[in-house]
C-alpha cells in the first residue's frame, strides 16, 4: 500500500486554502495489474471545528478492504480557516476533481468516485451532491460541473438541516440559562453563533433553508446511501427522513438504514474505533457491508 499526503489547492497549504488530503492506494494485484479501482473521498465529522480522527483512517482502511482507493480529505475547519459555507464544500469539489484528474496515476476509475461523509462531513458531502450543477462550487474551483459531481454518496449519521438541529436542541428550556465565562450568552445564543459560523450568515430560517442540502435535491442528485440511529441526539434522525423523502420525490436511487441504537459518532464500529459501547457498535456494524453492496449494485 502507498500512503501519500498532499496539499489540495497547490504545492502547499495557504491561509486561504489550508485543505490537505491523504491518499491510501492499494498495490495493484498481479492478475488485475492494470484494472482501475473505484474510489471514495472521506469527510470525517467534528462539528466544523476539527475533524474526528476515528472517522478518517479507519474508514479508509475499511473501504480499501472492500476494493476501493481511499482519499481522506482534511477540509477547512474553524481551526484552520474560514469554515463558512461554501468553503468546505468547495474543498470537497476540488478533491473529487483532483481524483479524476489523477485517475490513471492513482489506478482509479474516474466514473466511480463516491463521497463518504459523517456528521458535519455528511453535510458537506450532501451539499456538493445536491448542488454540484447549480451551486457555486464549480466556479469556486475552476472545474467543470461534471468533474466535481460525485458518482455516489454515503452519509453516516449526517447533519442535514440546521433548522431541525436547532429546534431539537432548544426544546429544553435550560438551554436559555446563562453560561459562565461566555460574556453572558445563553445556550441558545451560542448555538445561533455556531450556526451563523457554518452557514456564513445570520441564523435565520431563510438562510438555513438556503444552505440545507434537502432544499436542493433534484433528479441530478447521485445515488445516495444514508444510515443513522434512532437515538442520535446530535444529528436527529428526523432529518434523514425528510432528506430521503426528497430523494424519493425526485426519483433518485437511494437506501436508508436506521438502527435502533448507537447514538452518534460510531464510525465503522470496529476494533480501531471502539469505545465502551460494545452493544451500540454491534448494532450499527453492518452498515459498511450494506453501503458497499449498494455501491456495487449502482455500479460504483
Amino acid at each position: 500500500m502507498v500512503i501519500e499526503q498532499h496539499a489540495l489547492w497547490g504545492d502547499d497549504p495557504t491561509d486561504e486554502h489550508p485543505a490537505t488530503f491523504t491518499a491510501y492506494l492499494a498495490d495493484p494485484v498481479p492478475a488485475r495489474e492494470h484494472a482501475p479501482r473505484p474510489a471514495v473521498v472521506i469527510c470525517g465529522g467534528g462539528g466544523f471545528t476539527n475533524i474526528a480522527a476515528h472517522e478518517q483512517e479507519p474508514v479508509a482502511f475499511a473501504f480499501l478492504n472492500q476494493g476501493y482507493q481511499a482519499f481522506v480529505l482534511d477540509y477547512v475547519t474553524s481551526a484552520t480557516g474560514n469554515v463558512s459555507f461554501p468553503n468546505p464544500e468547495a474543498d470537497l469539489a476540488k478533491m473529487v476533481a483532483r481524483v479524476r484528474a489523477n485517475a490513471q496515476a492513482w489506478h482509479v476509475d474516474p466514473e466511480k468516485v463516491a463521497v463518504v461523509g459523517f456528521s458535519a462531513g455528511g453535510f458537506i458531502c450532501a451539499s456538493l451532491a445536491a448542488q454540484w450543477k447549480t451551486g457555486p462550487f464549480a466556479a469556486l474551483t475552476g472545474e467543470r460541473p461534471d468533474h466535481i459531481r460525485p458518482d455516489a454518496v454515503v452519509l453516516g449519521y449526517p447533519l442535514l438541516d440546521m433548522r431541525v438541529m436547532r429546534d431539537e436542541r432548544t426544546r429544553d428550556p435550560r438551554i436559555d440559562l446563562r453560561v459562565p465565562k461566555t460574556g453572558g450568552k445563553t445556550g441558545r445564543d451560542l448555538l445561533n453563533d455556531f450556526i451563523s459560523m457554518v452557514i456564513g450568515g445570520e441564523a435565520t430560517d431563510e438562510r438555513m433553508a438556503e444552505v440545507c442540502p434537502t432544499t436542493h435535491i433534484s433528479r441530478d442528485m447521485p445515488p445516495t446511501f444514508v444510515w443513522g440511529t434512532s437515538d442520535d441526539r446530535t444529528c436527529p434522525i428526523i432529518q434523514a427522513y425528510d432528506f430521503v423523502s426528497a430523494l424519493a420525490r425526485a426519483g433518485v436511487a437511494h437506501e436508508l438504514h436506521v438502527f435502533d441504537r448507537g447514538g452518534h459518532g460510531l464510525s465503522v464500529a470496529n476494533i480501531n474505533t471502539c469505545a465502551d459501547n460494545a452493544e451500540e457498535q454491534a448494532a450499527v456494524r453492518p452498515w459498511i457491508d450494506l453501503a458497499c453492496a449498494f455501491l456495487e449494485r449502482i455500479g460504483c
